[in-house]
């Protein structure tokens, strides 16, 4: 159960209405009901009863709030037992939603450091509030967070009122991610969304807010959360395999390092896409970072700039 999911239910119950939760949480409204449906499911019991007049507690909704509360509380408590507490000769703390590409970054700074005497890396992974929260809490100096352009108020929203700081390093438009194997692939066919609407999407488990799964194309808004076949997975890992595998697919953005030749998978361009995805380092303001955590920021930075570059590259050669 995700604490931030507590956390929009009791927003949601204080509130009354849930359009009114979703503009104070600063997501949308299908993304919040998504949510508290999501919720609802886990638990087994409905929370809110819905009319025209907004919601309101079920008898079980009532005393579930009052654990959330609790709960929510104790965690709030905790945070100040992070690793800030802990005096180390070298540190690394990273958050950041869910792109290997990050992830590669991470790798490549650290494995540079396995002769220092002491040090402490960590690299925690969650969708982009999150990892918001990580960085405004202190769990983690630096993150890197993906979002929808057209979302770039609210985000930025978020982050002034957290008292963080952004620097976007890339846009990109989404692209599919197929195995070399896929049965369109074999029988010469163009690989669409449209042409994979009877395939398997796979997903990531309750990250209904991920700004990847909505695809716009020549106007039209597609929400692949509303797909029939879906297959939800937690882990990167998982995701990549049973991709390999399969005739199942999922949105990703360019290709990582050693993507084909370790899961087999290749990522392909949405036609006619007219998505953008904002990539940004978020940090504290007025926060003075280590060397090892700006040579993380400046690896990842060009890491990303580079993809960036490559897709331009890419569409200018397809036209």
């Amino acid at each position: 159960m995700d604490i931030n999911h507590l956390k929009d239910f009791v927003t949601v119950a204080e509130c009354g209405f849930i359009n009114k939760a979703a503009t104070k949480l600063y997501i949308s409204q299908p993304h919040l009901s998504n949510i508290i449906k999501d919720l609802e499911n886990s638990i087994g019991f409905e929370l809110f009863d819905r009319t025209n007049r907004g919601v309101t507690l079920t008898s079980a909704g009532k005393h579930f709030l009052k654990h959330a509360e609790v709960i929510i509380k104790e965690i709030d408590a905790l945070k100040e037992f992070t690793p800030t507490n802990i005096k180390i000769s070298d540190k690394l703390r990273v958050s950041m939603t869910k792109f290997t590409h990050t992830m590669d970054s991470f790798n490549e700074v650290c494995s540079k450091k396995d002769k220092l005497d002491g040090f402490t890396y960590l690299l925690n992974e969650g969708t982009t509030r999150d990892v918001i929260e990580d960085v405004a809490n202190g769990y983690t100096d630096v993150g890197i967070i993906h979002y929808d352009i057209h979302e770039s108020k609210n985000i930025h929203a978020i982050l002034e009122k957290n008292g963080l700081e952004h620097k976007t390093i890339a846009k990109f438009t989404p692209e599919i991610c197929i195995s070399k194997n896929h049965e369109l692939i074999q029988q010469g066919e163009k690989v669409t969304l449209d042409a994979l609407k009877n395939y398997g999407f796979v997903r990531y488990l309750g990250q209904y807010e991920d700004f990847i799964y909505n695809i716009v194309k020549k106007g039209h808004h597609m929400d692949l959360n509303n797909s029939n076949k879906i297959i939800y997975v937690y882990g990167r890992s998982t995701l990549l395999n049973l991709i390999s595998i399969s005739n199942f697919y999922t949105i990703g953005i360019l290709e990582f390092d050693k993507q084909q030749s370790m899961f087999n998978v290749i990522s392909v361009p949405i036609e006619y896409c007219e998505k953008n995805l904002l990539f940004d380092v978020i940090t504290k303001k007025n926060i003075q970072l280590n060397d090892t955590t700006l040579e993380f920021i400046y690896n990842v930075s060009e890491r990303y700039r580079k993809l960036s570059s490559k897709q331009k590259d890419d569409k200018i050669i397809d036209h």
